[in-house]
């Protein structure tokens, strides 16, 4: 799973300390959307964005082990996430990336990884 330009693009931003204030925001903008929001409603979003700071690091070999869930275990318990609600994180992950700091071409290599697992996640 590990890809070479996730590693980079992690390691030039500071690695771990700078990715997990990057997800909080992005989770806490995805809690809030008009669109997406109740899907956290309830949820621990300190704990989900720390565990999806782990599976990323995980994904691009940053670290060897993640014992969290796959991407397709911990969405099954949601409601039916759709190819909409889908390209609205994507959305909201790229207006995060954007806000801080990271170059076209880094937000890119992100949304990729990300949109990966697009056919694992939704109907």
């Amino acid at each position: 799973m590990a890809s070479s330009k996730l590693q980079a693009l992690f390691q030039s931003i500071g690695g771990e300390p700078t990715l997990k204030i990057i997800l909080r925001d992005f989770y806490s903008r995805m809690a809030s959307d008009i669109l997406i929001g109740y899907f956290f409603q309830g949820k621990d979003l300190l704990a989900i964005s720390d565990r999806q700071t782990q599976f990323l690091l995980y994904g691009s070999g940053l670290i060897k082990n993640y014992s969290g869930k796959s991407p397709t275990t911990a969405h099954r318990s949601l409601p039916p996430i759709s190819q909409g609600h889908f390209d609205r994180r994507l959305i909201l992950l790229r207006e995060t990336l954007q806000e801080h700091g990271l170059s076209e071409s880094n937000i890119q290599i992100w949304i990729d990884f990300e949109n990966a697992f697009r056919d694992v996640i939704t109907f």
